[in-house]
């Protein structure tokens, strides 16, 4: 008996792995990632568009987004705007103390923040708006959540906004702290979704999920 069990072991385990792994493949053949482009061109043409512009994918795939790395150095967003008050500008006023300082990085640089006096000893400053900066979603309750750089989403269809943040081209992060350069979004369900950039609102593309 002991003899038996000693020689099914192997192919048992063999079996299992080979089982795994055809798992593995079903399960990857099932989610296809689709790949656009975004933006590209050179500095004297210059493309602003996604490419390609529109997409049909079953339900449960992935879409992938970029920029050329050989891409002119210019930001781009890919912004679902399923609900039009939640259209994000790029900057927003904020009220803040009137004692608040701000400190340039790095101290000698060329920048100084947009501030003007407000109410009851408040003063206004326009910053960077981070629903337009960062990865972010705001949901079917009007909640909003910004997410690291480069962030994997899902849609699940009851999402009133969904961003992938500032996308630049691989290698310039530096220049654009914190921006991402590149953004994964999975349909799970089947529907028309149009997407927009919101620093380049000509910008349109749309994915076909079926």
């Amino acid at each position: 008996m002991t003899t038996v069990v000693a020689v099914l072991l192997p192919s048992l385990l063999i079996f299992t792995i080979t089982s795994s792994l055809l798992n593995y493949r079903a399960i990857a053949q099932q989610t296809p990632v689709t790949r656009i482009l975004v933006g590209g061109g050179n500095n004297t043409y210059p493309f602003y568009g996604y490419d390609p512009q529109k997409v049909d994918i079953k339900a449960g795939s992935t879409v992938v987004w970029s920029i050329p790395s050989i891409a002119p150095l210019e930001p781009h967003t890919v912004s679902f705007i399923f609900n039009n008050k939640y259209f994000a500008l790029p900057t927003a006023p904020f009220v803040i103390s009137s004692s608040s300082k701000f400190v340039p990085l790095p101290k000698d640089a060329n920048s100084k923040p947009n501030v003007v006096p407000g109410k009851n000893g408040t003063s206004i400053a326009l910053v960077n708006n981070a629903m337009s900066y960062d990865p972010s979603v705001i949901d079917q309750t009007g909640m909003a959540k910004t997410f690291e750089p480069n962030k994997s989403l899902r849609v699940n269809g009851n999402e009133q906004y969904i961003n992938s943040g500032w996308l630049v081209p691989k290698g310039t992060e530096k220049i654009f702290p914190g921006a991402s350069t590149i953004f994964t979004l999975t349909f799970p369900k089947s529907g028309t979704y149009s997407y927009t950039c919101t620093l380049h609102p000509w910008m349109i593309g749309q994915v076909v999920v079926k």
